[in-house]
């Protein structure tokens, strides 16, 4: 079979020529792309990854049961480097082939994407998409497509391939089960308790064809590789990515919310600490998908269901989702449910939605006071969206195992954005301008939260971005006094879509008592081939309050790291990483304020105005390939500070592979 995929969907016009090529064999589907590309091409990741987005690249997106069911995308680059994506499980990494070479013309790219890596369903016709991106353009081009339609990777939209797997399709239907042992050791002193051994399990079992049951024996999560560690202004608690397998698998079925503004989030897993044992079951059964899970730990218990409902066709899309979430520890009890509805209409592109919840245990002193709605409507196209929505978050809605950025707030919240792209060999390529308004009191009508602000973007063609915004906010305190957290500034960048970007942010304005200036530079150079040196400077500046009490504020952060890419299935990476200087204030924390006593505050604190003096030096070595995964780590990049304990890890995957 062979399909055009020459249409720009970002400029709407005729894109340059690309040729898709399927066919099948009785193992998987053989997919191979033709590219021409008249620009200079970009491509530098030669490891598997998500940095793989970053490149020029191809990719087959797949709907075995169209709208319904789970939805995979596979890409490579023109190296034939290879990232994938499933709506099953956010560890997604599974082996598949993509292989790469120049041609005079651009590039072409073959893949060959095995059957018993996707949950099919037993559907023998496949919703499918091709897609071809470039970054100098900043264009994608598809297939299937249709005047008006909002998003490229629309399965309503998308094309048909019939046929699949006609003949082995019983086979290639059914599920395996996984099991992924893991085996550690840790190396440390014993002022950090000492070297340890141990090993666990994660089990996926399928139940339906669509369906699994998932277990957590003993889970370990040493190898917590990602640096967050940030010191960005922001008036509220900062948020965390969950990294940890056996939410990945089951967490991507929770908080489906249609539309939502300053969501408060009911499940936020990483509030959830290690536990001894999670047992889950999660999957599809026609437009339900459906998830369940129990994490036991000591003296601890936390689970969660979710049922979620999704029609989606080229004339309408509808979704509700019913959540609940409950924790049970020595003297609380939480229970929090939800309710998220929402309708579009495909041809006029307007939507409206209504989200609800409570929230119920023992410190919810008036059930009335734990209460959460929010009502909304609005016009989403390709290149405008406006919207107005209503929202009340009572003051006693704090679920346990959540996130809110601030409860007891009731008001209404605006925006609206517009993007317009110029042609795409112009020297613009688009403007993009939005601006929001919102007002909030809380339940004594006093003043909350008050939003305003604007931002211009304009994007050029030889990779410069430049961003221009404009943020007012005041948030009212941990004491009841409504307080600015501003933040007016610029952004530029070169690259910055690229594996290799560059940047620089100036932000200024009144914040909390006094006034803040922010400062960040942030830079990766290619070193040689497959090495990259990424450096960070941040800095805040925190001074001119009038209370006598609180000192200037000056905080550095420093990063630097050197990523190496050895191989398609190995990478080798070190970072290094020191925060000096004073915590800025916020809203939800009471500051703790130098004394005599202790000038500096309490040291490597979290409050606002603790003193932090820290480093951190990690290393990490990574392969993963067929049924085997293997860590070598050293130190915690999570850590404020290092912790000195080197880990060896050995993951084996048994039956189907990671994250299927």
């Amino acid at each position: 079979m062979r399909v055009p995929v020459s249409f720009d969907f970002t400029y709407q016009r005729s894109g340059e020529p690309t040729t898709a090529y399927i066919a099948q064999d009785p193992g998987g589907l053989d997919v191979a792309f033709d590219v021409t590309e008249r620009e200079a091409l970009t491509a530098s990741q030669a490891t598997n990854g998500g940095s793989v987005l970053s490149d020029d690249n191809v990719t087959l997106v797949l709907s075995p049961q169209g709208t319904n069911g789970f939805q995979y995308t596979f890409t490579s680059n023109a190296l034939g480097a290879r990232y994938q994506s499933s709506s099953e499980n956010t560890a997604y990494a599974p082996q598949w082939i993509a292989a790469a070479r120049r041609t005079p013309s651009g590039y072409v790219v073959t893949m060959h994407v095995p059957f018993d890596i996707i949950r099919s369903g037993g559907s023998t016709t496949w919703s499918a998409q091709f897609e071809r991106t470039t970054i100098v353009t900043n264009s994608t081009q598809v297939w299937e497509h249709v005047e008006g339609q909002r998003g490229a990777g629309d399965p309503a939209f998308a094309g048909t391939l019939s046929g699949i797997a006609a003949h082995g399709n019983a086979k290639a239907a059914r599920p395996k089960t996984r099991v992924q042992l893991y085996g550690l050791g840790e190396l440390t002193t014993p002022a950090y308790g000492g070297s340890t051994s141990r090993i666990g399990a994660d089990l996926a079992l399928p139940v339906t064809l669509t369906s699994s049951l998932v277990a957590a024996l003993h889970p370990d999560y040493s190898n917590v590789e990602i640096d967050q560690q940030t010191i960005a202004p922001t008036a509220f608690a900062r948020r965390y990515g969950e990294v940890r397998s056996f939410f990945t698998q089951v967490g991507s079925n929770f908080n489906n919310t249609f539309s939502c503004n300053n969501c408060p989030t009911t499940l936020y897993t990483p509030a959830i600490p290690t536990f001894r044992d999670g047992y889950a079951y999660e999957g599809t059964q026609g437009r339900t998908s459906f998830a369940a899970f129990d994490a036991v730990g000591t003296g601890r218990n936390d689970s969660a269901e979710v049922a979620t409902y999704a029609y989606n066709d080229p004339k309408l899309v509808y979704a509700a989702s019913l959540q609940r979430v409950a924790a049970d520890l020595p003297g609380t009890r939480d229970d929090a449910t939800t309710l998220y509805t929402g309708v579009s209409n495909q041809h006029t592109h307007l939507f409206a939605y209504f989200n609800g919840g409570v929230d119920r245990g023992t410190s919810v002193s008036v059930p009335g006071l734990a209460d959460y709605f929010e009502y909304g409507a609005g016009y989403a196209s390709r290149l405008t969206t406006t919207l107005i929505s209503f929202q009340k978050i009572g003051p006693q809605f704090s679920p346990y195992d959540g996130y809110v950025n601030q409860p007891d707030i009731a008001g209404y919240f605006a925006f609206y954005s517009h993007t317009v792209n110029f042609a795409a060999h112009a020297p613009l390529h688009d403007v993009s301008i939005s601006s929001y308004y919102g007002r909030y009191a809380d339940h004594l009508g006093r003043p909350a939260q008050t939003d305003g602000g604007a931002q211009l973007n304009v994007d050029l063609r030889n990779l410069i971005s430049v961003h221009l915004y404009e943020n007012s906010q005041g948030v009212q305190t941990y004491d009841g006094e409504l307080l600015p957290f501003n933040a007016n500034g610029i952004y530029v960048s070169y690259r910055g879509q690229t594996a290799t970007p560059s940047s620089v942010t100036y932000t200024s304005g009144p914040y909390s008592h006094g006034r803040l200036t922010e400062w960040s530079y942030f830079t990766t150079l290619p070193v040689r081939k497959r090495l990259n040196l990424s450096l960070e400077a941040d800095e805040n500046l925190y001074g001119g309050s009038p209370i006598a009490a609180e000192p200037v504020a000056k905080q550095w952060l420093e990063r630097a790291s050197l990523d190496w890419q050895l191989s398609r299935d190995a990478s080798f990476d070190v970072g290094i990483r020191r925060i000096i200087g004073r915590n800025l204030p916020n809203a939800f924390q009471a500051p703790d304020l130098p004394t005599p006593q202790a000038p500096l505050g309490t040291l490597n604190g979290s409050a606002p105005f603790d003193y932090v003096s820290a480093g951190n030096v990690s290393f990490a070595f990574h392969f993963l390939a067929a049924h085997n995964e293997f860590y070598i780590v050293y130190g915690d990049p999570n850590s404020l500070a290092t912790t000195p304990a080197l880990f060896l890890k050995l993951i084996r995957y048994i039956g189907a592979e990671k994250g299927t």
